[in-house]
C-alpha cells in the first residue's frame, strides 16, 4: 500500500468572517490554488490513486475534494474523525486505512496530528517529519499501515508544486 500523508492547504485564520470556529476555517485564494496544484503534480507524475480520505473540517474536505475534482470529478472524499484536529488515535485510522478498498491513498489532515501519525508509522521520533500546509509525504507499506511498518519514499514541500 503506499500512503500520501497532506496537510491541508492555507485557511483563513480563525476569527476571519465567516470562520468562527476552528472547523469553519475555509482555504484562501492561495490554499485554493495550492490544492490545484498538488492535484496537478499527482497527474504529471502520473501517481495513482484509488481513494481519499479527508478530516471532515472544512479547509481540510476543500483539499481533498479539491484534488479529487481534477482525478475524478463525479467522486467525493470520505471523512474519518480519526484526521480531525486533536482526534488521532493511530490504531483506528490505520485499520480504517487498511479497510478502504484500493492500494494507493490519499489522507488530508492537520498538524500536529497528521506528522505524529507519519512518525509512528515510521517508527521516527516526535518532530522529525515536519508538513508545512500543503506538503505532501508518501509512505510505503508491504501490507496495511501500522506502527513502525511504513518506509518514507519522499516528503515534498509546498513549493516544490507550486
Amino acid at each position: 500500500m503506499i500512503l500520501y500523508l497532506v496537510r491541508h492547504a492555507e485557511a483563513v485564520e480563525l476569527g476571519s468572517p465567516g470562520a468562527a470556529s476552528d472547523f469553519d476555517r475555509f482555504l484562501t485564494p492561495n490554499g485554493s490554488a495550492q490544492t490545484l496544484a498538488m492535484a496537478q503534480a499527482f497527474t504529471r507524475l502520473k501517481l495513482p490513486v484509488d481513494a481519499v480520505v479527508t478530516s471532515p473540517f472544512v479547509r481540510a474536505y476543500q483539499t481533498a475534494s479539491g484534488m479529487l475534482s481534477v482525478w475524478q470529478p463525479n467522486s467525493r472524499p470520505i471523512t474519518h474523525d480519526a484526521l480531525a484536529p486533536e482526534k488521532l488515535k493511530p490504531n483506528k485510522l490505520s485499520e480504517f486505512l487498511g479497510g478502504v478498498p484500493g492500494e494507493f491513498m490519499v489522507a488530508v489532515g492537520h498538524m500536529p496530528d497528521l506528522g505524529a501519525y507519519a512518525e509512528w508509522l515510521l517508527g521516527a521520533s516526535a518532530g522529525a517529519i515536519p508538513l508545512a500546509k500543503a506538503a505532501i509525504a508518501c509512505i510505503e507499506f508491504r501490507t496495511a499501515p501500522a506502527k513502525a511498518s511504513g518506509r518514507l519514499r519522499w516528503l515534498v514541500p509546498p513549493e516544490w508544486v507550486m
